[in-house]
Formats: C-alpha cells, sequence, structure tokens
C-alpha cells in the first residue's frame, strides 16, 4: 500500500524500529474463569503481525473470540499466555506507566461509539483532553486543532459544543475515530465500527477510514463478520474460528482460492453482482452450530460442521501452513479445498 505521510503523523522510525511490526501477537490465549472452576478459552494460540500502513481485516462469526483479541491486543483484558508486542515492546506485559507511555500509540474504535463516549462532556472537551495532554496545547490553539481533527473525519468545527445524543449513529462514529486519531497512533484496533450503522452510513465510515489509513499512513487491525466490507477495505484477511486462526492471506488470494473449508463457505456467501452467475452459483451451507468453547471438538475444531473432514481431522490440531505467497491455512487438506475453490466460476 502506498502511503503518503501527514502532518499529525508520528515520526518515522530509525531502521531498526521500522523493520519490527507495529503490533505482533505471539501464541496468544486468553481464558475467562466461570463459576464452578470452568474456563472458557476465547482466544487459543493466536499469532499474527500487523505492517506499518497496513490493513489486517479480522474475520468469522460472532462468538469467534474476535473483540475478546482486540481488548487482549489493547490491553483491556489480562492475557494468559503469549505476547502482544507493540512497536518491538511487550505491551501486554509492561508496568502501568510504562504501558501509558506507549497507550497514545494504539487505539481503539468501538461498535457502539454513544457507549464509548462520556455523555456529560462536549466534544470540544473529548478532544481536547486528548490533545492538551499529547500535544501540550491550549486556548485558540486547541479549539483549532479540535476544529481541524472534526474536520478531518467529515464534520464541521462548530459541531465541537454538542454532547454526544446531539449526534446521529454515523456522526458519532465520527467523533469516536477523531478522538482515536487525536493521539496521532500507529495503531488503530476498528472492533466491528459499521455493524450498528445503516448500510449508506456504512460506506461512508468505511471509505473515512480507508482514507485516513492512506494519508496518515495508520496500520488498522479491522475487525467484522461481514467478508464484503473486510475484501473492500483490507490488504491481509485472517479468519477466525472458535479461538484460533484457520486463515491467513492475502485479501485477493483467500477470496479467491480460500484453503479452508470455513472461508470457503464464508466466500460462497458473497452475492456476485452478475445477476445470471448470482443465478447459477451453488452456496456452500455449513450444517450444525458452532460449538461450544467450553468443551471444543478434539483435533481440529471445525470437523463436526466440515464437509470435508477425515477421521484423521479427530485426532490432530493443524496449524497454520504456508501454501505460498504469504498464504497459509490451517486445514489437512487445504490444497484440494483450494484447488476446488479456484475451479468453480
Amino acid at each position: 500500500m502506498t502511503v503518503r505521510p501527514h502532518p499529525m503523523a508520528p515520526p518515522a522510525a530509525g531502521s531498526t524500529a521500522a523493520a519490527a511490526p507495529c503490533l505482533e501477537v505471539r501464541d496468544l490465549r486468553v481464558g475467562f474463569a466461570l463459576e464452578g472452576g470452568a474456563v472458557v478459552q476465547a482466544v487459543r494460540g493466536v499469532s499474527l503481525r500487523l505492517d506499518a500502513g497496513e490493513v489486517l481485516g479480522l474475520v468469522g462469526e460472532s462468538g469467534c473470540g474476535k473483540s475478546t483479541l482486540a481488548r487482549a491486543c489493547a490491553g483491556l483484558v489480562p492475557i494468559g499466555t503469549g505476547e502482544v508486542l507493540l512497536q518491538g515492546r511487550p505491551f501486554a506485559r509492561l508496568p502501568a506507566r510504562e504501558r501509558r507511555r506507549l497507550r497514545p500509540d494504539l487505539q481503539m474504535v468501538f461498535q457502539d461509539p454513544y457507549a464509548s463516549l462520556n455523555p456529560r462532556l462536549t466534544v470540544q472537551e473529548t478532544l481536547g483532553e486528548a490533545l492538551r495532554v499529547r500535544r501540550a496545547l491550549a486556548g485558540a490553539a486547541l479549539r483549532t486543532a479540535v476544529g481541524d481533527l472534526l474536520g478531518e473525519v467529515g464534520l464541521t468545527p462548530e459541531q465541537a459544543w454538542r454532547y454526544p445524543h446531539e449526534f446521529s449513529g454515523g456522526q458519532r462514529q465520527r467523533v469516536a475515530i477523531a478522538r482515536a486519531l487525536a493521539t496521532s497512533p500507529r495503531v488503530i484496533i476498528a472492533d466491528e465500527p459499521v455493524s450498528a450503522l445503516d448500510v449508506s452510513i456504512q460506506a461512508q465510515i468505511i471509505n473515512l477510514l480507508d482514507r485516513l489509513c492512506r494519508e496518515r499512513g495508520l496500520a488498522m487491525l479491522f475487525i467484522s463478520h461481514d467478508l464484503a466490507v473486510v475484501h473492500h477495505l483490507a490488504d491481509r484477511i485472517a479468519v477466525m474460528y472458535l479461538g484460533r486462526l484457520v486463515e491467513v492471506g492475502p485479501a485477493a488470494a483467500v477470496i479467491a482460492s480460500p484453503g479452508h473449508p470455513y472461508t470457503q463457505a464464508l466466500v460462497s456467501a458473497l452475492p456476485d453482482p452478475d445477476p445470471e452467475r448470482e443465478r447459477r452459483r451453488r452456496r456452500l451451507l455449513l450444517q450444525g452450530d458452532l460449538p461450544s468453547p467450553l468443551s471444543p471438538p478434539s483435533g481440529c475444531a471445525f470437523r463436526t460442521r466440515c464437509p470435508w473432514a477425515l477421521p484423521s481431522c479427530a485426532e490432530h490440531e493443524p496449524a497454520l501452513e504456508s501454501t505460498g505467497n504469504g498464504h497459509q491455512v490451517a486445514c489437512l487438506r487445504r490444497e484440494e479445498i483450494a484447488a476446488s475453490s479456484a475451479a468453480k466460476p
């Protein structure tokens, strides 16, 4: 992705720092204890990396652990084992004081902007707090900076004196995006940022995020259950099922030749813009329900719903294996599945 420097973007890192990913997750596991001693493993051994200027789309059905992974990366939930590295530093395990110093580099945009904004503060106060701390602005300079931020996300400086309840849902999400930008972050984690919005407003917010990433050189982890949205926005796609990544690769490759049967089913649900092809094609319908994370199936967690399952799938949990060109798939029959996907019109 070609990126252009932005006047508020952080300074370029040195050669050593530039080689490290902006955000890296290594074998991350996150569990939640329940009454009676049971533990739900929401994230099970996830590893991924996010480079400067890259948009990584994370997709999967509800309950697969996407939001838990996002919150663990941001330090909002405690991790069990593994590492979360921000600019090469172990962000999740740093002492509170050191984590606060790194916090401006990583910001989140949540699904519900109304719940994430303080209803007692005007937009001027919400954005001004971050700008005052981060850039030591005050008075007219602070008001100008807030107005500039609002203009960047498609709002006007006059709207800075409104409260969150005076905005529409799409406008509130623009305010939330402006707040995330106020610290000049290197990484944005957007957790289902458009799922609560009308379709026409969704398109506006997606295009806004796309433009901001290109202009500011931001890295973004974009989380969604909508593969069509992720395909439009992301450079790479990671597919998550029951707490694990089952496929990671360039967006075009994952859509054109998915190597995991779960990804294949997700891709088959995408509408075809050609009406004739849409009428002819056959969708892959998954059988059964998502297993409980309290007692996931042995071996491959997807095998209970998989039309390609073999008896050996119950014995070993497949790891992500490279199929070339940065494409990784966690399936014993990945080559056959990819070939069948590529052969379809």
